[in-house]
């Protein structure tokens, strides 16, 4: 194993992975471009015992079948916080999403997503799309759409929303077989764009082990100018992931 790959390995098991919930990469794990079924799980794990015996569990499913004309994704992901042997907070997301190519400049897609996320004081977060994505902008991967989506807080508070969501995705690769996925994702609100929008950035180092395993180390930051409940406008969140393709 390259020296540079070692020292990665070695930060990565030394950090915390315990900051909040990541945000699941739906770009990376697309395959886009690739022909055939494709299956992968991810699993993170982070434990202390001794003045606390603290869990946090994080699991991540996803199933891709592509071919000429229709790419399509699921992907399902559940994180689990227990203390003392006692739950104190889960949540799990789900998302499905289809591409149909148009042998255009741009291709159609749409997609739902469900969500429940304590760690972001969401009981619901559900939304359904529809929109563009262009598949011929040089090195980056850039997608438009309108989206529907409506949310309940811990507290029962229910918000109905219709966005717009921009993203831009790149991958880059490093001659010793790393990979860099950056991803930018915008979502304005139509009606009050300057007063309510979200925005996350995620960051996703790939370190191959073996075609088959690899490691994940991601980072993310998401801003919600309305918040739900009391939470934060910014979140950050950092985990690393042993994922296992099949």
């Amino acid at each position: 194993m390259p020296c540079f790959k070692k020292i990665i390995i070695s930060l990565m098991l030394m950090a915390n992975s315990g900051f909040s919930q990541p945000i699941v990469d739906i770009e990376e794990l697309r395959r886009s471009g690739e022909l055939g079924t494709f299956r992968s799980a991810g699993i993170s794990l982070d434990s202390s015992r001794g003045n606390e015996n603290r869990d946090d569990f994080n699991i991540t499913l996803a199933y891709i079948t592509n071919n000429e004309s229709i790419e399509s994704l699921f992907v399902f992901n559940k994180s689990e916080r227990t203390k003392d042997n006692a739950t104190e907070d889960e949540s799990t997301f789900g998302h499905a999403r289809i591409l149909w190519k148009l042998d255009r400049t741009f291709d159609f897609e749409t997609y739902i997503q469900t969500t429940e996320n304590p760690f972001q004081s969401y009981k619901k977060r559900n939304l359904i799309g529809a929109g563009i994505r262009f598949n011929k902008v040089q090195k980056y991967k850039v997608g438009l759409s309108i989206l529907k989506e409506k949310e309940e807080t811990l507290n029962g508070v229910k918000k109905d929303t219709d966005r717009l969501n921009m993203y831009v995705h790149r991958e880059t690769n490093f001659n010793n077989d790393l990979s860099l996925d950056t991803s930018l994702f915008l979502q304005p609100s139509i009606d009050q764009p300057n007063e309510d929008f979200k925005a996350s950035l995620l960051l996703s180092l790939n370190i191959p082990i073996s075609k088959k395993f690899n490691i994940q180390i991601q980072f993310s930051e998401s801003i919600d100018k309305d918040p739900p409940d009391l939470a934060n406008e910014s979140d950050q969140s950092f985990s690393t992931n042993f994922i296992y393709k099949f």
